[in-house]
């Protein structure tokens, strides 16, 4: 793999008013998860998501990139769609190649806990099996009403 291809990549596209759309691809290393995170808190913030939400986001895409990154192999690469419209941010994410299954750790117990810390932090998500050596996940965050 060429040097340029292991540097993280970001596009923007502008749909229309209504929704927007940003895609950032980076390999598989925890350290540069801050860029993931950073889109999502730039993206809420634009929309005027309160602190509390905000900071629910970034810890929910942390889980989002741990969850998916579970059994990715050395050159493996991450893929996020960010999309947008006024009350809500939905992030897919997206790694390859993954094994089947991690090795020397219960994939139940980690998907468990998963599954609880994304319940509390955003309003829907979902974190897939491997398919054809992809692991597939997406949460969704709102916009909710101030009481």
């Amino acid at each position: 793999m060429s040097e340029r291809m292991s540097e993280p990549v970001l596009s923007a596209v502008r749909d229309n008013d209504e929704q927007s759309h940003v895609e950032l691809v980076l390999p598989v290393r925890p350290e540069l998860w801050v860029l993931a995170r950073m889109s999502a808190s730039a993206i809420a913030a634009r929309l005027d998501f309160g602190v509390d939400a905000v900071e629910d986001l970034r810890l929910a895409i942390d889980e989002l990139c741990n969850s998916c990154a579970v059994g990715s192999e050395a050159d493996s690469r991450m893929r996020l769609d960010y999309h947008w419209d006024a009350d809500s941010v939905h992030v897919s994410c997206q790694v390859a190649p993954v094994a089947d299954r991690a090795h020397g750790s219960d994939p139940h117990s980690s998907h468990e806990l998963s599954e609880r810390i994304l319940d509390a932090l955003v309003e829907e998500h979902e974190i897939e099996g491997v398919k054809d050596g992809t692991r597939r996940g997406w949460l969704t965050k709102r916009r909710l009403a101030e009481l």
